[in-house]
Protein backbone atom coordinates (compact mmCIF):
# COMPACT_ATOMS: atom_id res chain seq x y z
CA UNK A 1 0.00 0.00 0.00
CA UNK A 2 1.36 3.62 -0.99
CA UNK A 3 1.78 6.43 1.40
CA UNK A 4 -0.57 8.70 1.55
CA UNK A 5 0.19 12.45 0.71
CA UNK A 6 0.54 14.34 3.82
CA UNK A 7 -0.36 17.87 4.72
CA UNK A 8 3.37 19.90 3.96
CA UNK A 9 3.96 18.08 0.97
CA UNK A 10 5.97 20.86 -1.30
CA UNK A 11 6.30 22.82 2.03
CA UNK A 12 10.25 23.89 0.91
CA UNK A 13 8.97 24.79 -2.47
CA UNK A 14 5.77 27.18 -1.38
CA UNK A 15 8.44 28.76 0.98
CA UNK A 16 10.88 29.23 -1.99
CA UNK A 17 8.13 30.59 -3.52
CA UNK A 18 7.16 33.05 -0.57
CA UNK A 19 10.72 34.32 -0.68
CA UNK A 20 11.06 34.47 -4.39
CA UNK A 21 7.85 37.39 -3.98
CA UNK A 22 9.09 39.02 -0.83
CA UNK A 23 12.45 39.09 -1.92
CA UNK A 24 11.28 40.87 -5.59
CA UNK A 25 8.74 43.34 -3.97
CA UNK A 26 11.66 44.50 -1.58
CA UNK A 27 14.15 45.04 -4.50
CA UNK A 28 10.89 46.57 -6.44
CA UNK A 29 9.96 49.59 -3.24
CA UNK A 30 14.05 49.75 -2.83
CA UNK A 31 14.60 51.04 -6.66
CA UNK A 32 11.12 53.62 -5.59
CA UNK A 33 12.69 54.64 -2.99
CA UNK A 34 16.00 55.79 -4.41
CA UNK A 35 14.03 57.39 -7.34
CA UNK A 36 12.24 59.96 -4.93
CA UNK A 37 13.28 63.39 -5.22
CA UNK A 38 15.62 64.35 -2.43
CA UNK A 39 12.99 67.15 -1.03
CA UNK A 40 10.69 63.86 -0.15
CA UNK A 41 13.22 61.98 1.31
CA UNK A 42 13.80 65.24 3.60
CA UNK A 43 10.72 66.11 4.48
CA UNK A 44 9.95 62.43 5.44
CA UNK A 45 13.30 62.58 7.38
CA UNK A 46 11.88 65.88 9.38
CA UNK A 47 8.66 63.58 9.50
CA UNK A 48 10.37 61.20 11.75
CA UNK A 49 12.42 63.52 14.07
CA UNK A 50 9.23 65.24 14.33
CA UNK A 51 7.54 61.83 15.45
CA UNK A 52 10.35 61.09 17.93
CA UNK A 53 10.28 64.76 19.68
CA UNK A 54 6.64 63.70 20.36
CA UNK A 55 7.47 61.28 22.18
CA UNK A 56 6.78 57.86 19.80
CA UNK A 57 9.28 55.97 19.50
CA UNK A 58 10.18 55.15 15.55
CA UNK A 59 13.00 52.50 14.85
CA UNK A 60 15.77 52.80 12.59
CA UNK A 61 16.09 50.39 10.39
CA UNK A 62 19.50 49.80 8.64
CA UNK A 63 18.85 48.76 4.74
CA UNK A 64 21.53 47.14 2.70
CA UNK A 65 22.81 48.31 -0.27
CA UNK A 66 24.02 46.20 -3.41
CA UNK A 67 27.23 48.10 -4.76
CA UNK A 68 28.78 47.31 -7.85
CA UNK A 69 32.57 46.20 -8.53
CA UNK A 70 33.50 50.15 -9.20
CA UNK A 71 31.94 51.12 -6.27
CA UNK A 72 33.61 48.90 -3.88
CA UNK A 73 36.60 49.63 -5.82
CA UNK A 74 35.89 53.18 -4.70
CA UNK A 75 35.39 52.19 -1.06
CA UNK A 76 38.58 50.87 -0.96
CA UNK A 77 40.52 53.60 -2.49
CA UNK A 78 38.50 55.95 0.30
CA UNK A 79 39.54 53.84 3.15
CA UNK A 80 43.00 53.68 1.79
CA UNK A 81 43.13 57.73 1.33
CA UNK A 82 43.12 58.35 -2.15
CA UNK A 83 39.83 58.73 -2.86
CA UNK A 84 37.80 61.79 -0.55
CA UNK A 85 34.37 61.99 -2.37
CA UNK A 86 31.44 59.57 -1.11
CA UNK A 87 30.30 57.24 -3.99
CA UNK A 88 26.67 56.55 -4.54
CA UNK A 89 25.67 52.64 -5.17
CA UNK A 90 24.18 51.40 -8.34
CA UNK A 91 20.57 51.14 -8.02
CA UNK A 92 19.69 50.98 -11.63
CA UNK A 93 19.86 47.25 -11.52
CA UNK A 94 17.36 46.63 -8.74
CA UNK A 95 14.23 46.57 -11.17
CA UNK A 96 16.15 44.24 -13.17
CA UNK A 97 16.69 41.92 -10.55
CA UNK A 98 13.13 41.86 -9.44
CA UNK A 99 11.96 40.87 -12.38
CA UNK A 100 14.37 38.18 -12.93
CA UNK A 101 13.26 36.91 -9.29
CA UNK A 102 9.98 37.35 -10.27
CA UNK A 103 10.89 35.32 -13.80
CA UNK A 104 12.09 32.48 -11.38
CA UNK A 105 9.09 32.29 -9.48
CA UNK A 106 6.93 31.39 -12.23
CA UNK A 107 9.11 29.36 -14.03
CA UNK A 108 8.89 27.19 -10.45
CA UNK A 109 5.29 27.72 -10.13
CA UNK A 110 5.08 25.92 -13.44
CA UNK A 111 7.44 23.20 -13.00
CA UNK A 112 6.50 22.12 -9.90
CA UNK A 113 2.69 22.42 -10.57
CA UNK A 114 1.91 24.40 -7.75
CA UNK A 115 -0.97 27.24 -7.69
CA UNK A 116 -0.02 30.61 -6.90
CA UNK A 117 -2.58 32.34 -4.92
CA UNK A 118 -4.91 34.90 -6.58
CA UNK A 119 -2.88 38.19 -5.34
CA UNK A 120 0.74 36.76 -5.97
CA UNK A 121 -0.54 36.12 -9.71
CA UNK A 122 -2.06 39.34 -9.98
CA UNK A 123 0.79 41.34 -8.69
CA UNK A 124 2.88 40.86 -11.70
CA UNK A 125 2.84 41.57 -15.06
CA UNK A 126 2.68 38.44 -16.78
CA UNK A 127 4.38 39.63 -19.88
CA UNK A 128 7.57 41.63 -18.69
CA UNK A 129 7.57 40.48 -15.08
CA UNK A 130 7.60 43.88 -13.87
CA UNK A 131 6.07 44.00 -10.15
CA UNK A 132 2.92 45.98 -10.52
CA UNK A 133 2.78 48.55 -7.84
CA UNK A 134 -0.74 51.02 -8.53
CA UNK A 135 0.68 54.63 -9.58
CA UNK A 136 4.29 53.74 -10.28
CA UNK A 137 4.44 50.62 -12.48
CA UNK A 138 0.72 50.16 -13.39
CA UNK A 139 -2.57 52.31 -14.01
CA UNK A 140 -5.92 51.02 -12.59
CA UNK A 141 -9.13 52.01 -13.65
CA UNK A 142 -12.55 50.54 -13.48
CA UNK A 143 -14.43 49.85 -16.93
CA UNK A 144 -17.86 49.30 -17.73
CA UNK A 145 -18.76 48.64 -21.54
CA UNK A 146 -22.27 48.62 -20.59
CA UNK A 147 -24.63 51.27 -22.66
CA UNK A 148 -24.25 53.95 -20.43
CA UNK A 149 -23.16 51.95 -17.25
CA UNK A 150 -26.05 50.72 -16.65
CA UNK A 151 -25.46 46.93 -15.78
CA UNK A 152 -23.52 46.49 -12.13
CA UNK A 153 -22.61 43.54 -12.86
CA UNK A 154 -20.53 44.68 -16.01
CA UNK A 155 -17.74 46.44 -14.14
CA UNK A 156 -14.31 45.41 -14.96
CA UNK A 157 -10.98 46.48 -13.16
CA UNK A 158 -8.21 47.11 -15.90
CA UNK A 159 -4.82 47.31 -14.55
CA UNK A 160 -2.60 48.46 -17.53
CA UNK A 161 1.53 47.64 -17.25
CA UNK A 162 3.33 51.23 -17.71
CA UNK A 163 6.57 48.87 -18.52
CA UNK A 164 5.39 47.09 -21.67
CA UNK A 165 2.03 48.54 -22.15
CA UNK A 166 -0.26 45.07 -21.54
CA UNK A 167 -3.95 45.69 -19.75
CA UNK A 168 -5.01 43.07 -17.44
CA UNK A 169 -8.90 42.59 -16.79
CA UNK A 170 -10.68 41.20 -13.79
CA UNK A 171 -14.58 41.09 -13.31
CA UNK A 172 -15.42 43.20 -10.50
CA UNK A 173 -19.00 41.60 -10.32
CA UNK A 174 -19.65 39.61 -6.68
CA UNK A 175 -21.72 37.11 -8.19
CA UNK A 176 -21.46 35.22 -11.21
CA UNK A 177 -24.16 34.02 -13.66
CA UNK A 178 -24.93 30.23 -13.58
CA UNK A 179 -23.59 28.03 -16.27
CA UNK A 180 -26.31 26.80 -19.10
CA UNK A 181 -26.05 23.26 -17.74
CA UNK A 182 -26.55 24.44 -14.54
CA UNK A 183 -29.84 26.73 -15.57
CA UNK A 184 -31.51 23.41 -17.06
CA UNK A 185 -31.04 21.28 -14.32
CA UNK A 186 -32.61 23.91 -12.11
CA UNK A 187 -34.99 24.71 -14.57
CA UNK A 188 -36.00 20.87 -15.12
CA UNK A 189 -36.08 20.62 -10.85
CA UNK A 190 -39.09 23.31 -10.97
CA UNK A 191 -40.66 21.89 -14.04
CA UNK A 192 -41.10 18.55 -11.92
CA UNK A 193 -42.04 20.34 -8.63
CA UNK A 194 -44.84 22.29 -10.46
CA UNK A 195 -46.26 18.58 -12.16
CA UNK A 196 -46.21 16.89 -8.69
CA UNK A 197 -48.22 19.82 -7.23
Amino acid sequence: MAKGKGKNVNSHLRARLDYLHKAATYLHTTTIASKLPQTQQSNNENNASDEKREGETVSTRTVPQILSPSATAGAVEKVSGSVNEKQEPNLDRLPNLSRAYISQLRGISLKTQLRLPQEVKRSFCKRCDTLLVSGVSCMQGIRNASREGKKPWADVRVVRCTTCGTEKRYPQAGKRSKKLAERKKEKEQKERQAAET
